[in-house]
């Protein structure tokens, strides 16, 4: 019987002859890059000595220094997409919300209704409060959507992750019915951002689904307010600012006291109401 062919023996090769490669997109884009090694980590390769404990350090520090960078460069392209996120979700005509340009009306005294305790300028010292919630109740063209978005922008301005939905299109959102990539967008602002906005509570067509869903978000925003996740504990506990026109009794009966008291545990409750502000206050026509 034939013995099969013996491979030729490979000549061995030294150190400084190793290839290293850097992998591009693809197998395709692999390109060799040769390089010499130094020759006094040479033998430190070969498993022949231990790292002498200057070189040990040397190497510690440039990781130190890599990751670093590397994490450096994950908080720029996380805020870049936050900021991107914040101009998505915030309407053209709140792009300019600020608190410089508020009436009056806009920074009313507001009251802590589980301590029944009272608040100058509710809104403009909401950010700085330990409050978790911020509930803005007034009749419709008062200016309640453009204070919540002027908090959403003051937020930003301080690094928050700041998200805000009217509460009609979020239910289509949550439901799936805006399309999967919309849905998990939903859902991961809902319970990872630092500040969530939730304009026109009591617009929507609410069922017992759309009951559901805003008291998981509100019991995991509330519950878990400064849990990171991880054990630890987050800088900025979640918050939530809502909007709408109706009160208490009204909302009750629309969403179920449980619902609405968990809402307000911890909220701020600041009545805005006066003089019509939206262009639209007298008939236009």
């Amino acid at each position: 019987m034939t013995q099969p062919a013996r491979r030729p023996n490979r000549h061995h090769i030294p150190v400084h002859q190793i290839e290293t490669t850097q992998a591009g997109n693809g197998l395709a884009d692999v390109v060799p890059i040769t390089g010499r090694v130094p020759a006094h980590l040479a033998d430190v390769l070969r498993g022949k000595k231990q790292m002498s404990p200057e070189e040990a350090a040397r190497a510690d520090a440039l990781m130190a220094r890599d990751e670093q960078a590397a994490f450096a460069d994950a908080a720029a392209r996380r805020e870049a997409g936050r900021a991107r996120l914040w101009a998505r979700r915030c309407p053209r005509k709140y792009q300019a919300a600020a608190y410089a340009q508020f009436h009056p009306q806009q920074d009313p005294t507001g009251t802590h209704l589980a301590t029944r305790t009272k608040t100058a300028n509710a809104v403009t010292t909401w950010l700085d409060s330990p409050h978790q919630g911020l509930l803005l109740k007034g009749p419709s063209r008062h200016g309640k959507s453009y204070v919540a978005y002027a908090i959403g922008h003051a937020a930003r301005a301080r690094g928050l992750y700041v998200s805000a939905w009217s509460i009609p299109v979020l239910n289509k959102a949550l439901r799936g019915d805006l399309g999967e990539k919309e849905a998990a967008a939903a859902w991961a602002e809902a319970f990872d951002s630092d500040l969530f906005l939730v304009d026109d509570l009591g617009q929507e067509n609410t069922t017992g689904w759309t009951k559901e869903q805003l008291y998981v978000i509100a019991e995991y925003r509330l519950t878990a307010g400064d849990d990171d996740g991880e054990g630890g504990t987050r800088p900025y506990p979640r918050r939530m600012v809502t909007t709408t026109n109706f009160g208490y009794s009204e909302l009750a009966s629309m969403y179920d006291d449980p619902l609405i008291e968990r809402l307000l545990e911890d909220t701020v409750v600041a009545v805005i109401e006066g003089q019509k502000l939206s262009a639209f206050a007298t008939d236009p026509f």
